[in-house]
């Protein structure tokens, strides 16, 4: 089985593509790669961005075709957003919104955010957002009710929605799995001291194996929430 992997190369190593790459390798997964920018990050939180021409983009997924999944994270700009709308095969994927650096550098611009918005949530399996990504694609506060921030993602048209609580505060860190018209599903684990890079690829990029793998949302989350907390 393979998973396709649409996502920025991180030259710290700390996310991205390497990630991800990293992630399938320990679930004996086969990947193919879109790569959508090239980045140059250290230890300071720099970064200088080089997007990808969207018809390479588009290129590369055509070439990796056929998949059984796709993980889709670092998107750059509206252009690449929409090579990737126009040519990502009918498979199960999950959208990590990936919006900024750890350290606050930009990833995706406004016109890239709202182009993700009406192309790629509609159709995505899973969004993932962290507290301030959800925060920044819904226009609400960041401790704005989870009831709440369901209701403007479901309003954007998505189909399910995976709240991670890690930008939140107490000993667990709580994610909400939230689906139109059923009751949200928490998956918790022991919060972990440090600032470790690159969860949220590894989290997306493992409920990519599972749904490549055939299982359901609440399943898929599950077993990618207990590999993020034996890996951390």
């Amino acid at each position: 089985m393979t998973v396709l992997i649409i996502a920025g190369l991180d030259s710290s190593t700390g996310g991205g593509l390497t990630r991800d790459l990293a992630v399938m390798a320990d679930h004996g997964m086969t990947a193919r790669v879109a790569a959508t920018a090239v980045t140059a990050q250290d230890a300071t939180g720099a970064c200088a961005v080089h997007p990808v021409p969207a018809a390479m983009v588009a290129a590369q997924i055509r070439a990796a075709d056929p998949v059984r999944a796709a993980k889709l994270g670092m998107l750059a700009n509206a252009e690449i957003v929409g090579a990737i709308a126009a040519t990502l095969p009918d498979v199960p994927f999950v959208l990590d919104p990936v919006l900024a650096t750890s350290a606050g550098a930009s990833l995706l611009n406004e016109a890239g955010c709202a182009a993700m918005i009406a192309r790629l949530i509609p159709r995505a399996s899973l969004v993932t957002p962290n507290l301030p990504e959800a925060a920044h694609l819904t226009g609400l506060p960041r401790d704005a009710a989870i009831g709440d921030l369901a209701s403007v993602f479901f309003a954007m048209g998505a189909r399910a929605v995976l709240l991670k609580g890690g930008h939140a505060s107490g000993a667990e860190a709580v994610d909400w799995l939230l689906c139109p018209g059923t009751a949200p599903l928490q998956f918790a684990a022991p919060r972990r001291a440090g600032n470790r890079r690159g969860t949220g690829c590894t989290l997306a990029s493992a409920i990519a194996v599972h749904l490549a793998r055939g299982d359901d949302l609440a399943t898929a989350c599950g077993h990618a929430k207990r590999y993020l907390s034996d890996w951390l």
